[in-house]
């Protein structure tokens, strides 16, 4: 009913402490597993991280992949035009983390906002990274303001003491 409105989808799951299943979401716009979620989905130990977001993206009819890769930032494989595939990294902003706590679902959240208000997954994945930095530059996971979002699009992720 919401592709048939429209209206963007996007998933994820946690598979740290659960089995969880990030292929059983399909044909949605947007999920965001970690590589070993998203090995699990496609039962691969061996294949290169595009080739895996590739594999992901056949098995669940899906548009944008992002593989969140913690420190090493993000890996994002996108169907841009519908045609053609692009693979890219895009760094961690945040160097210093307090508590990783909340930033995979800071990243969901501000990604699927984005791309919900027309952004191309490229400026989505920024946002989304960009609220993960801030997600992890505070102890816990507590709510993200907007005036923090901007404070980081305008001056960068500040060292901690």
């Amino acid at each position: 009913m919401a592709k048939n409105h429209g209206v963007k989808i996007a998933a994820d799951s946690q598979s740290s402490s659960q089995i969880g299943d990030i292929s059983r979401f399909e044909g949605v716009d947007l999920i965001t597993p970690t590589e070993r979620e998203a090995r699990l989905a496609v039962k691969n130990k061996g294949d290169g991280l595009t080739v895996l977001c590739e594999r992901l993206k056949n098995k669940g009819n899906l548009k944008h992949v992002v593989l969140t890769m913690a420190e090493h930032g993000l890996l994002v494989h996108s169907d841009q035009n519908d045609e053609n595939w692009r693979t890219d990294q895009i760094v961690a902003l945040n160097k210093y983390p307090i508590d990783v706590a909340g930033a995979g679902d800071s990243f969901l959240t501000t990604a699927a906002m984005a791309l919900a208000t027309h952004a191309n997954i490229w400026e989505a994945a920024y946002l989304g990274n960009v609220a993960a930095s801030v997600q992890v530059s505070k102890t816990g996971n507590v709510p993200i303001i907007q005036s923090e979002l901007e404070e980081h699009l305008s001056h960068g992720i500040k060292k901690q003491p």
